[in-house]
């Protein structure tokens, strides 16, 4: 790469070779590549590459390796060729190569986006920005044993936070329209552990719950399932049964593999920002006595003397 900036012949070869390296690997761009540029970067690659002599190329592989690993996997290989594409793309201003390469290089990869910016260093060496949403930021080493078990825990608890957030805001919010809701999220509960009946949607003959003995084996059964099924894939795809894919993908997110990777990094950073809000909403729930929308109306009215000490006092 440093060679690339200096826009040395050597840099371009080096540059070439991999991007042909990874370009056979990744069909998919490779064809868009094919269908959308005035030139088959591979074959501009092949030509290039036809007049460089064999120690040059052998120079070439020797740098690629030694940047790498000598027993680097096709993915370091395509994140390295990533990283150079991305560079390329960027010095020469071809906006095609630039939207398709350096989309995952934002995130993933020893050059992604820091916690702490310009500070390398700070970054704990399991962290090597293989997962969605690694941004070097571990400083109780959680996950140094299994970093991946400890990904798939925190996706679990963000799905379940984004779940939550929107079913207590939209319960507000229906609440403020009109609707004979109960504000307060922990109401509902509330009743039905005093044996009250409730109403979903304020609507008898929608569902009418009674039976906490009823609902809660009517929950086992629906989660039992959910989870069995989830285990089935992740014991056949390893991580890769966290998200959609193969049977499981009925709004076809996993069609383009590269915005796949982008909407990984989108859900857990929406997922930890969720499961903030909801220890937000659990410690105003139980210090105010009051719904979310409420507490935040109340600090409209009155910034200065509505906020979290005053909540507290």
């Amino acid at each position: 790469e440093g060679r690339l900036r200096h826009g040395s012949h050597s840099g371009s070869v080096c540059a070439l070779a991999v991007l042909a390296l990874s370009y056979n690997q990744a069909p998919a761009l490779s064809r868009g590549v094919t269908a959308r540029s005035a030139n088959n970067l591979r074959t501009v690659a092949a030509n290039q590459l036809k007049g460089v002599n064999p120690a040059t190329l052998a120079k070439v592989g020797k740098a690629v390796t030694q940047l790498v690993g000598p027993n680097a996997s096709p993915a370091q290989y395509k994140q390295l060729a990533n990283e150079v594409a991305c560079a390329t793309a960027i010095q020469g201003k071809n906006n095609f190569l630039r939207d398709a390469a350096c989309a995952n290089v934002e995130w993933y990869g020893p050059n992604r986006q820091n916690w702490y910016p310009g500070g390398k260093d700070v970054v704990p060496p399991h962290l090597k920005g293989e997962l969605p949403g690694d941004f070097g930021f571990d400083p109780w080493n959680l996950g140094e044993d299994d970093l991946q078990e400890r990904a798939n825990e925190e996706l679990y608890h963000g799905r379940w936070a984004m779940l939550g957030a929107a079913g207590i805001l939209g319960q507000d919010v229906l609440s403020k329209m009109g609707y004979p809701i109960d504000a307060k999220w922990w109401n509902p509960g509330k009743q039905l552990l005093e044996g009250k009946p409730i109403d979903y949607l304020g609507n008898p003959n929608f569902v009418h719950a009674s039976n906490i003995a009823a609902i809660f084996v009517a929950q086992f059964f629906l989660m039992a399932g959910a989870e069995i099924y989830r285990g089935y894939y992740e014991s056949e795809e390893g991580s890769q049964g966290m998200y959609p894919g193969g049977m499981f993908d009925p709004l076809k997110l996993a069609k383009d593999p590269k915005k796949m990777q982008e909407l990984k990094v989108k859900e857990i950073k929406n997922g930890r920002v969720a499961m903030l809000a909801m220890l937000g909403f659990y410690v105003q729930g139980f210090s105010t006595g009051k719904s979310p929308l409420d507490n935040l109306n109340d600090h409209l009215a009155d910034p200065f003397n509505v906020h979290a000490p005053t909540s507290f006092n």
